[in-house]
Order: structure tokens, then sequence, then C-alpha cells
């Protein structure tokens, strides 16, 4: 098994970084562990669930098992956690119905999208909408607000931009992915590893700004005028 494993680690070493990213903000939130209000909590979680994930997807590729339904499953538990990271945030009880009522009718269309034998392409990108519209709906709170005095020292703000980058830089590549999923003899591996390897980059890149935001949480409340 360990030899299979470090065959991988050498053949896909951006999964590596990727499966290990999403463990700094484990990391720096069990740090400044005190300093987490109810959203940057919800954060940690998050990533608590993306690290356990991709460590059972790769128990799952070690034994050449189908991780299909991993990938569909996995959209369920980050909706519900994006969701309540915004839902903490929002100040606004209309807000907070928007978010939640968001939050069901995504949930729906992935359980009713789900398949245990393929990717789901609907799931992947309503996951990744929701994403987008709420990150794009907290930096308008933010504009409309005026109250974060300093941005850069704002846990908000830069879990966010992480997650609009995210989700933005991958929209169009789950919703294409039933393309990339094919058969290797319809799609190059090449081809395949070049929309999945952007994929972890970006995910990288979200962990990173996460983590960051995360280690200025403890100033979140001085930010804020």
């Amino acid at each position: 098994m360990w030899d299979r494993l470090l065959e991988l680690w050498v053949k896909y070493p951006i999964d590596l970084f990727s499966h290990l990213s999403s463990g700094l903000p484990i990391i720096i939130g069990v740090i400044i562990w005190k300093s987490l209000d109810k959203s940057a909590l919800c954060i940690w979680l998050f990533f608590v669930f993306c690290f356990i994930k991709d460590t059972y997807a790769l128990w799952h590729a070690l034994y050449a098992l189908n991780t299909f339904y991993i990938q569909n499953l996995e959209t369920v538990f980050q909706t519900v956690l994006i969701g309540l990271v915004y839902y903490y945030c929002f100040d606004k009880p209309l807000s907070k119905q928007i978010t939640i009522g968001l939050i069901i009718v995504c949930l729906g269309i992935i359980f009713y999208s789900y398949d245990a034998t393929r990717v789901s392409t609907r799931a992947l990108s309503t996951f990744r909408l929701l994403s987008i519209g709420l990150s794009l709906a907290y930096f308008n709170k933010i504009l409309v607000d005026m109250r974060v005095n300093n941005v850069l020292l704002h846990t908000m703000f830069w879990f966010s931009a992480g997650l609009l980058l995210y989700a933005s830089g991958t929209f169009f590549i789950m919703l294409f992915s039933e393309y990339w999923y094919k058969d290797i003899n319809k799609v190059p591996a090449e081809v395949f590893d070049k929309y999945w390897n952007a994929t972890q980059i970006l995910f990288i890149l979200f962990c990173l700004f996460s983590a960051y935001g995360l280690w200025v949480s403890k100033y979140d409340q001085e930010s804020l005028i």
C-alpha cells in the first residue's frame, strides 16, 4: 500500500499539495481557537471536512475504487457548511431567510441529480453557483454597511475572496465535467489532467486565502467600526 501511495504522490504531486493545503486552515484554526466566532468555526469545519474527504478518496484511489459518489456527496456537506458561514455573517432576518432558502433549493437539486456511478455536473455546478452568489452578496454587504475599517484584517473578506476565486474559476470546468470524465479512449489523460490540476491549484489558493483569513480573525472586532 505504501508503495502505491508513494507512486501516486510522485505521479500527481499537485494532488498531494492540494490534500495537505486543507490542513493549513485547520492548524491555524486550532492555534487561534478562542478567537473564532460562529462563521469562522464553520469555515474551520469546512476544511476539516475537505481534509477527511480527500483522505477517504485517497484510500479509494489506492485500491482503484470508484470515487464518483464521494465527489457527488461532498457537495451536500459543502453546501450546508458554506451556507452556515454566510448565515451567521448576515445581520438582517431577510438575508438569513434567503440564505436558508438557497441552501434548501441547492440541496434539493443535488439530491435529485445524485448518481453513484458517474459525476454529477448539476451537483458540482450548483454548489459553485451558491458559493459565487453568497460571496458576492457578502462583498455587497461590506460596501453597503461600511462597517469594516480594514478589509485586510477581516476574516470574511479573505474567505469570500478565496471562495469566489475557486468557485468562479472552476465553475465552467465542472459544468463540462461529464466531457472530461469520459473514458480515456474518448478524452486523453493529458486533457483530464489539465482540467483536474487547474481545479486543484485553485483549491490550494482558496486554502491559503482562508488560512490567512482565519489568522487575522483575532483582529475582526478591531477592524469593525
